[in-house]
């Protein structure tokens, strides 16, 4: 065999070695001109991009720039940094495959010049880096849900550590503001400023509750109800609220409408998202709408929603006001974000919807477009259960009947005020400030007292081991604990503890004198 012979033999087999890498290669590898079209590709990159075969990419490609790339600047990026170093490492963007689908890819790549120094072509490598991406992605998300936690936490602790005296303060502005708008003596402008007071005071208290319900699990007394008959009373309500330049409809299309959930929390839901929807409307005139529809969703269009498929109770709140663009849609459920002026909200009132929403089974959906709008999904699994009778009236005092209650509180200022207001109830009230006080005052009389109301934080004793020792004492007496602590005493393992109730501060009298006559009247005791 001749030297020429031999060489290009050798040359014959270089050619077949290297082509099968080229086209074994699982890196994509191609050859393109500056004007955006292939001279070469192999077969790993055909697929990629979701062509049979190297061929039809090439021919059905002719401007790379904006057939491949999702944004075609990357490729002004692409042809910038290559001219000025003579290539690019890892360089990463998003292309659309000839499907449409958008994969991530990075690209390694040179320039190859003619002896001038033009750019003849380039060459490179491209890898599919999608999967790492969208882990990526998946990890920036629970990092933000992780952030979202730990600020949930933050408040919390706020909440726990302020609850407690913040609440004690609390208690006494409302309950000698109320005593004193009992005296007829108060009139013309005192009144008025009593009222403001009150007024003030109802706002700050509404707001703790709202900041502790992030804190700690709240007392919800989840029962079958019909989500129709709270939405139109709701709205009759939001009617009376409104300016008149909002109307409001209500369709009513649901044949199936009943929820488990807390008839006081469904109302807030719906009056917080007609509030909100209100707020967005002014001070323009505008339509409320709200539509009550049974919705079942198979696995496909549950799917689509992101929630199970299932039957469901469907709430739609929509508005005709200014809309919200993607990045405050984004962050309307955050605790403390709001969109109103400093004075006009709190930026708890969505939070506290969704979470209401999520403590009820349901899931709540929403979208918005600048100047067309805002509309709200409410989800609530249908129920089966029959309804729940509704709750007695508690809007009024209920009277006491001349029962001897025992009240213990260290706090001096609520002390006084708890005593003057329980004697306007009914009730005849002795009143001690120390525990081991309280403790010899009952046990000079075990038969005297019907009820003893006492505060949990105290010096010396707290107030659920002082309602252990009086139980031991006299096992049916009937305890009411006081607490504006973040976490209220758990008295469920007391061997007393159906004859134990806690009641959260600052007080509502309304709701004590119901919780004081439902334990004296289980407690059977005569007067």
């Amino acid at each position: 065999m001749s030297i020429e012979a031999g060489s290009i033999s050798q040359l014959r087999e270089d050619e077949i070695k290297y082509r099968g890498m080229f086209e074994n290669a699982l890196e994509g590898i191609y050859q393109s001109t500056p004007d955006g079209r292939y001279l070469v590709v192999n077969a790993a990159l055909a697929r990629m991009y979701g062509y049979e075969t190297p061929a039809d990419l090439m021919n059905e490609v002719r401007d790379i720039q904006n057939q491949i790339y999702v944004d075609s600047s990357f490729r002004e990026r692409f042809k910038k940094e290559i001219d000025q170093t003579g290539f690019v490492r890892g360089l990463e963007y998003q292309v659309r495959r000839v499907d449409g689908k958008v994969i991530w890819i990075s690209e390694t790549a040179r320039a190859v010049r003619d002896a001038s120094g033009a750019i003849l072509h380039y060459e490179g490598f491209i890898d599919n880096i999608t999967s790492r991406k969208e882990a990526e992605a998946e990890r920036a998300n629970l990092e933000k849900q992780m952030l979202h936690a730990q600020k949930m936490d933050a408040i919390g602790t706020l909440a726990g550590g302020m609850a407690h005296d913040f609440n004690n303060i609390l208690c006494a502005i409302l309950g000698y503001t109320e005593l004193a708008l009992v005296s007829p003596e108060i009139k013309g402008v005192n009144r008025g400023n009593l009222e403001m007071v009150l007024k003030s005071s109802y706002r700050a208290r509404e707001l703790i509750k709202r900041i502790l319900t992030f804190s700690r699990p709240t007392d919800t007394e989840l029962r079958p109800l019909k989500l129709g008959y709270i939405l139109q009373e709701t709205t009759k309500l939001l009617q009376a609220t409104l300016p008149s330049s909002i109307g409001i409809q209500v369709k009513m299309r649901a044949e199936a409408d009943v929820v488990v959930a807390d008839a006081t929390e469904m109302h807030q839901v719906i009056m917080n998202l007609g509030t909100n929807a209100g707020h967005a409307m002014k001070p323009k005139a505008g339509l409320l709408e709200f539509e009550l529809d049974n919705l079942n969703l198979d696995s496909a269009s549950a799917e689509g929603l992101g929630i199970p498929a299932g039957a469901y109770v469907h709430l739609i709140v929509r508005d005709t006001g200014k809309g919200m663009p993607p990045e405050v849609l984004e962050k309307i459920f955050e605790p403390f974000f709001s969109t109103k002026a400093p004075g006009h909200g709190t930026g708890l009132g969505l939070t506290l919807v969704q979470k209401i929403v999520r403590r009820s089974g349901g899931f709540i959906k929403v979208t918005s477009r600048v100047g067309m709008g805002t509309t709200f999904h409410v989800f609530l699994p249908q129920s089966k259960e029959p309804v729940a009778p509704i709750a007695i009236d508690k809007t009024r005092l209920a009277k006491g009947k001349r029962e001897q209650i025992l009240v213990i509180d260290d706090e001096i200022p609520i002390l006084d005020m708890m005593q003057q207001h329980l004697r306007k109830m009914g009730y005849r009230v002795t009143t001690r400030a120390d525990s081991m006080e309280a403790m010899n005052t009952f046990r000079a009389d075990l038969g005297k007292f019907d009820l003893v109301i006492t505060d949990h934080t105290m010096p010396g004793m707290q107030g659920a081991d002082l309602a252990e020792e009086l139980g031991i004492m006299r096992p049916d007496l009937p305890v009411i604990l006081m607490t504006g602590l973040n976490q209220p005493p758990d008295l469920s393992a007391s061997r007393f503890a159906p004859l134990r109730s806690v009641f959260q501060k600052p007080i509502d009298f309304v709701e004590l004198s119901h919780c004081m006559r439902q334990v004296l009247d289980q407690s059977g005791k005569r007067h």
